[in-house]
C-alpha cells in the first residue's frame, strides 16, 4: 500500500468523527448515525463520500447554514406515502429516519415511500437503501445534488450527479446493491483526486471551455459528463423532478453545493421500501434469485475476466476486508481531519498524518 495512505480501524475513525460532530452541537445519538454513515463510504471504497466530507459538514454548521440538530417535520401524509421536512438538518439523520418510516409503511401497506425536503448532503446512498434488506424488502433512493453536469448538448452545469440506489435482498452470500451517479462519475471522486494531487481519466469531465480534461481542478471549474450520454442526462433530469421539484426542495441551478459556505442548501430525496412478501413467498423468491445469480455468475466470461460480480459485490468485499484490516485513509485527508479536530478543540485517538 502507498506511503500516502494509512490504515485506521473503522471504530476509531467513526469515534473521531462522532467526537468532532458532538463538539459543534450535534446530539450524541445523531452524531453516531452521521459518523457511521460517513465511514461507511470509506469502508465500501467510496472515499469521495466518506470522511473527506466531514469538514464541509462542520463548517456549514459553524456558519449557521445547517442545523446541528435534525428533526423531521411531517408536511403531509396519505396512506403509504409521506412528505417530511428535514428543516436544514443532516441528510444522514434524515435518510435513516425516512427509510425506517418507509419500512414501517411497507409492513402495513406492502410498499412505503417517504419524500424528504430541505435536507443536506448524506454521503453514500447505499447506506440508506440497505436498511430495508434485513426486513426482506427492496430499498430504493433517489436524490438531487448541486449542479455539476450540463444537459445533453449544453455547455453549463444545470443538473447534479443525481444518484440512485436500489438494494435487493437475495438470501444468498451477498445482496445486490446498485448505487450510482447519473453522471459518468460522482463529482466527489474528482474532488478526491484533486485532494490527492492525482489526474482523472479522459471522459469524466470537461473544463470551463468545454474541452476534455484530465486535471481535476479544471474539471471542478467545468462540467461532468453524463453516464451513457443522453441516457444519463435523461436519468438525471427524471431524478431532479422526483427529488427536487416534487419534494419542494431546491433544484437545478438554485441548489447550493455542500462546499458553498455563503448560503444554505436544500437537498431533496425520496426513499422507498417494497415488502417482497406482498408479491411472492420469501422462500420462493430466494430460490428464484439463486437461479438468476447462478446464471449470471456461471455465464461465459470475456477474455481476462476471472469473476463476474453482482452490483455492489465489490464494495461489499472491500467493506469486509477493511473492517478486518482497517480503513485506508489518505494522509492528506487525515491531516485535514486532525486539523478540523484542532479547530473545534478536541483531541482524537488517531495516528499522526
Amino acid at each position: 500500500m502507498s506511503n500516502n495512505v494509512i490504515r485506521i480501524p473503522a471504530e476509531k475513525l467513526q469515534a473521531a468523527c462522532q467526537r468532532i460532530l458532538e463538539k459543534v452541537g450535534v446530539p450524541p445519538q445523531q452524531a453516531a448515525i452521521i459518523a457511521e454513515a460517513t465511514v461507511e463510504g470509506d469502508l465500501r471504497g467510496v472515499e469521495s463520500h466518506g470522511v473527506l466530507r466531514l469538514p464541509a459538514y462542520v463548517h456549514r454548521v459553524q456558519r449557521g447554514l445547517m442545523s446541528p440538530v435534525t428533526n423531521l417535520l411531517t408536511v403531509r401524509e396519505r396512506g403509504a406515502a409521506l412528505l417530511v421536512d428535514a428543516q436544514r438538518g443532516f441528510g444522514q439523520v434524515a435518510g435513516v429516519q425516512a427509510m425506517d418510516i418507509a419500512v414501517e409503511k411497507a409492513r402495513q401497506y406492502g410498499i412505503g415511500m417517504v419524500a424528504v425536503q430541505n435536507a443536506n448532503h448524506f454521503g453514500v446512498a447505499a447506506y440508506y437503501a440497505m436498511r430495508a434488506l434485513p426486513h426482506r424488502m427492496i430499498g430504493l433512493l433517489a436524490s438531487n445534488a448541486a449542479p455539476s453536469m450540463a444537459a445533453w448538448g449544453g455547455a453549463k452545469a444545470v443538473l447534479g450527479t443525481n444518484p440512485i440506489c436500489i438494494a435487493i435482498p437475495t438470501g444468498l452470500d451477498v445482496d445486490i446493491v446498485l448505487d450510482m451517479a447519473s453522471s459518468q462519475v460522482a463529482r466527489g471522486k474528482i474532488r478526491l483526486a484533486a485532494t490527492r494531487g492525482e489526474s482523472i481519466p479522459l471522459g469524466w469531465a470537461l473544463d470551463a471551455q468545454g474541452n476534455p480534461t484530465q486535471d481535476p481542478a479544471e474539471a471542478l471549474k467545468g462540467t461532468l459528463l453524463p453516464m451513457g450520454g443522453p441516457k444519463g442526462y435523461g436519468l438525471a433530469l427524471a431524478v431532479e423532478v422526483l427529488a427536487g421539484v416534487m419534494t419542494g426542495s431546491d433544484f437545478s441551478v438554485h441548489l447550493a453545493s455542500v462546499h458553498d459556505l455563503d448560503r444554505p442548501t436544500s437537498v431533496g430525496f425520496v426513499v422507498q421500501a417494497i415488502d417482497l412478501t406482498t408479491f411472492i413467498a420469501w422462500d420462493e423468491f430466494v430460490s428464484r434469485m439463486e437461479s438468476l445469480v447462478q446464471e449470471i455468475r456461471n455465464s461465459p466470461r470475456a477474455p481476462g475476466v476471472e469473476r463476474i460480480y453482482l452490483p455492489g459485490e465489490i464494495e461489499w468485499r472491500k467493506s469486509q476486508e477493511r473492517r478486518r484490516a482497517g480503513v485506508p485513509v489518505a494522509r492528506s485527508v487525515l491531516r485535514e481531519l486532525l486539523g478540523l479536530a484542532e479547530e473545534v478543540g478536541v483531541v482524537l485517538d488517531l495516528p499522526a498524518a
